[in-house]
C-alpha cells in the first residue's frame, strides 16, 4: 500500500513538473516571438544577412574592441563557414533573433556616419572615453581636419580562426574634407566607440539599432536590425 502511494506521488510530482516546463517553454517561445515582431527584426525572406547571401559565414564567437592610441581595433574568434546548407543558415539566422531577445543586457549598436572633423575634436572624443576628463581648448583655430579609414588585417581562412580589423584618422586638409563623404560605421554605446566592422549592416538607413546577439559589440548580424521599428 505504502509503495502504492510513493508511485502515485511520484507520477503526480512528475506531472506538476512537466506541466511546469512546458508552460514555461511555451511562455518563453510567445515571449520572443511577441519580442521580435515588436522590434521589427527582419523575417528570412527579407533579411539581407550573411547568413543568407554570403558563400563563406564567419560565426564571431567571442570578440574584443581595444582603443589604441587614435586607432580602434576588433579582434574576433569564431568558426568560418564554407558553404553551408540551408538548414545551417536558416538555425543561424533564427538562433540569433532569439540569442538578441535572450539578451538581459539589451545591448546594441548604432548604425552612424563618420564625417571628416578637426582632429582636436576627434581627439577629445577619445580622450574623453579612455579618462572622463576634456581636454584643453585648442590654441589655433585652423586645425587639420581627418577623415576615417577602416581596414582589415586578417581575414580568417580555416574552420577555427580569428579575423582582425582597424579603423583609424587620415589627416586631410579643409579643402579636402569637404570634398570627402562620410563613413557609414556602426557605434557601441557600452564602449562609446565606433566598431571596423564590415558588411551589409553599413546599409542600413542612419540611427539604425542592431541588437548583441552575445556578450561583445562585434557579435551582431543584419538579422537583429530593427529595419521595420521605431520601438526601442
Amino acid at each position: 500500500m505504502k509503495e502504492s502511494n510513493k508511485t502515485r506521488s511520484l507520477v503526480l510530482l512528475g506531472g506538476v513538473l512537466l506541466g511546469t516546463v512546458v508552460g514555461t517553454t511555451a511562455t518563453v517561445i510567445r515571449y520572443v516571438h511577441h519580442e521580435i515582431i515588436r522590434r521589427g527584426y527582419p523575417a528570412w525572406d527579407e533579411c539581407d544577412c550573411d547568413f543568407k547571401t554570403q558563400q563563406t559565414i564567419f560565426q564571431v564567437w567571442h570578440s574584443r574592441l581595444n582603443q589604441r592610441g587614435e586607432t580602434i581595433v576588433a579582434q574576433e574568434w569564431g568558426i568560418y563557414l564554407v558553404h553551408p546548407p540551408l538548414w545551417v543558415r536558416r538555425t543561424l539566422h533564427y538562433s540569433a533573433q532569439v540569442l538578441a531577445v535572450l539578451n538581459p543586457y539589451q545591448r546594441y549598436v548604432e548604425r552612424v556616419t563618420l564625417t571628416p572633423q578637426q582632429s582636436y575634436q576627434f581627439a577629445a572624443i577619445l580622450h574623453a572615453s579612455s579618462t572622463n576628463e576634456d581636454l584643453p581648448e585648442p590654441l589655433y583655430e585652423d586645425e587639420t581636419y581627418v577623415t576615417w579609414r577602416r581596414e582589415v588585417l586578417h581575414f580568417p581562412s580555416y574552420l577555427f580562426d580569428a579575423s582582425l580589423s582597424r579603423l583609424y584618422p587620415v589627416n586631410v586638409s579643409a579643402e579636402q574634407a569637404r570634398s570627402i563623404e562620410g563613413l557609414p560605421a556602426l557605434w557601441d554605446h557600452t564602449s562609446n566607440l565606433p566598431l571596423p566592422t564590415e558588411g551589409t549592416l553599413l546599409h542600413t538607413p542612419e540611427g539604425t539599432r542592431v541588437d548583441y546577439i552575445g556578450w561583445a559589440p562585434t557579435q551582431i548580424t543584419y538579422c537583429t536590425a530593427r529595419v521595420k521599428s521605431t520601438l526601442i
